[in-house]
């Protein structure tokens, strides 16, 4: 059943009092002195504004610090972080201390091509600076910006040139990922927290931002027309600039990422009430005893309203439920967006999946998994307005480069073309054995693993049960232990066969492509073989060269 994830509109009375002397930010909760060198905005922004108060002029620093003001008090803190960014690069270029027409010619002729679009940020700020009628911008200077036709940031040029660093991930690049992140968590190398991050960020292409303000109730499994379960997240949106959690979007998951994301959550709920129970019994009691229910009413709409990716650090400060209920006004109590960007970072250094294009470490962001969203949408014929929808955006100015520049990534994956792909790719992730007697599990026969036919090809290391479909999917688990004589040519070319046959019965490439990982991991057992049957067959003392 879906459960409305309004926040609650609890009293913003927040316990630490001086955080109320200073100037309220857009973002509840956080305050700034005007004079200050940093202010900080919200949880993911806090700006040094020590260019400013070093270059401008006491009369222009005023006016600048008022407009600026306004800025961080009616507009997003990421956009009053870009224009005083903006900003500060031309002081420092031009090391002026006031705005003049002189000084504004001279910066834009220091900008490239691909950096012009500074200036016009800049703009839209001179002329509000203007409009509000503070000391520092003349009408000339509104008047030459307006007579300026500037460059804007160039978009999607990554997508255009199908970067294999920058860029959309490949199919296989992909779902080595998302098979990388759970082999890491199966293995204990990350925890479930970065697993759920990872698989969201992958599986969705939502922004850091927006990944870092979910909250337990927006983890949803609901009920179709046919009454079979459909599972989403409300995912709330992250630049539309009406403050937190106040616009919310859903996206479709699978059932599989509903399951890690209640996880998670059921993981967050704990560290969050037995720090409450904590809390609450220190103050009852100058022993520490077992908790009990009494007195402590930790209600469903404070586990429903729980973030799914606390700052544990922040969290542990929280010293009563009332203090818990007034941080859901804000962001406080959720982790950063530079949290999520450094959990992902984290991961891949983990994981060390390959990429099938360079042959090197796969390398990956945010951004990234937002291009292969975009990219993979338009390759299955959506359009514009469908493609901006998905990618959460206001309109569709920014998703053409999609539909394009629909890439070819899908090729016809060919047997000699697997072949030289398999070692790039890497996508075979068990340990090859010299025969079945060599296997761990060896003398069980109801772990080999045989082809439809009847041949065994190896044996699976894992004691648990699984429902995968043998052979194929067995060549890409860390459990499977193929065989060096065993038939995986046989299986290799039956894989091709298959996804010729799906390409023409369906019509669709994207569809046969599905198959191609286990294909380049079945290659690259085959060459592993090949490898291992030579040194086998070298007689004794003979090195290579």
């Amino acid at each position: 059943m879906a459960i409305d994830n309004d926040s609650p509109k609890y009293p913003l009375v927040l316990s630490d009092r001086t955080e109320l002397v200073g100037i309220p930010s857009k973002a509840k909760g956080y305050f700034f002195d005007l004079h200050d060198v940093i202010w900080i905005l919200d949880k993911n922004i806090s700006i040094n504004l020590s260019v400013l108060h070093n270059f401008l002029s006491e009369h222009s620093l005023f006016g600048c610090l008022q407009t600026l003001k306004f800025y961080a008090t009616t507009l997003s803190s990421s956009h009053t972080k870009n224009v005083i960014e903006r900003l500060q690069h031309m002081l420092r270029e031009t090391k002026v201390n006031e705005i003049t027409d002189v000084a504004l010619i001279n910066y834009r002729a220091s900008l490239s091509s691909s950096t012009e679009w500074y200036l016009g940020v800049l703009r839209g700020f001179f002329k509000r600076w203007y409009s509000l009628g503070y000391p520092g911008i003349s009408k000339e200077i509104v008047n030459l910006l307006d007579g300026w036709r500037l460059k804007g940031n160039r978009k999607g040029d990554a997508v255009k040139r199908q970067d294999p660093v920058q860029g959309p991930l490949t199919d296989i690049e992909l779902q080595a990922f998302n098979e990388g992140v759970v082999k890491a968590y199966e293995l204990g190398r990350i925890t479930m927290f970065e697993l759920a991050i990872s698989l969201t960020m992958s599986n969705t292409g939502r922004r850091p931002i927006q990944i870092s303000h979910l909250r337990v109730c927006d983890v949803i499994c609901g009920r179709n027309g046919k009454d079979e379960p459909v599972y989403f997240l409300n995912v709330p949106r992250g630049k539309q600039g009406d403050g937190f959690r106040s616009q919310f979007k859903a996206f479709a998951i699978t059932h599989d990422l509903w399951a890690i994301l209640m996880a998670q959550a059921k993981s967050s709920l704990l560290l969050i009430e037995r720090k409450l129970k904590f809390k609450h019994q220190e103050r009852e009691s100058s022993q520490l005893t077992l908790f009990s229910e009494g007195g402590f009413d930790f209600e469903e709409q404070d586990r429903q309203q729980a973030p799914l990716f606390p700052d544990q650090n922040f969290a542990l400060k929280i010293n009563s439920l009332a203090e818990y209920r007034e941080f859901l006004n804000t962001d406080k109590i959720h982790i950063s967006s530079a949290a999520v960007t450094d959990t992902l970072q984290i991961v891949i250094e983990e994981i060390d999946v390959k990429s099938e294009r360079t042959g090197d470490s796969l390398w990956v962001n945010a951004r990234r998994f937002r291009y292969t969203t975009g990219t993979r949408a338009a390759r299955e014929g959506y359009g514009d307005l469908l493609i901006a929808e998905l990618l959460d955006h206001n309109d569709t100015q920014n998703v053409g480069v999609y539909v394009k520049n629909v890439p070819e990534h899908v090729q016809r994956l060919d047997e000699a073309m697997g072949l030289r792909l398999a070692p790039l790719a890497q996508a075979f992730a068990g340990v090859l054995v010299d025969s079945e007697k060599a296997a761990i599990r060896g003398d069980d026969s109801t772990s080999r693993v045989r082809t439809d036919e009847g041949k065994g090809v190896g044996n699976c290391g894992e004691y648990g049960f699984c429902d995968a479909g043998v052979p194929v999917p067995c060549y890409t688990c860390m459990h499977f232990q193929p065989w060096v004589d065993g038939p995986h040519d046989e299986v290799y070319k039956a894989l091709l066969k298959e996804r010729d046959s799906i390409r023409e019965i369906s019509g669709d490439l994207e569809v046969a492509a599905i198959l191609d990982r286990s294909i380049l991991a079945v290659a690259d057992v085959i060459l592993r073989c090949d490898k291992r049957k030579a040194e086998m067959t070298k007689p004794d003392g003979v090195n290579d060269v």
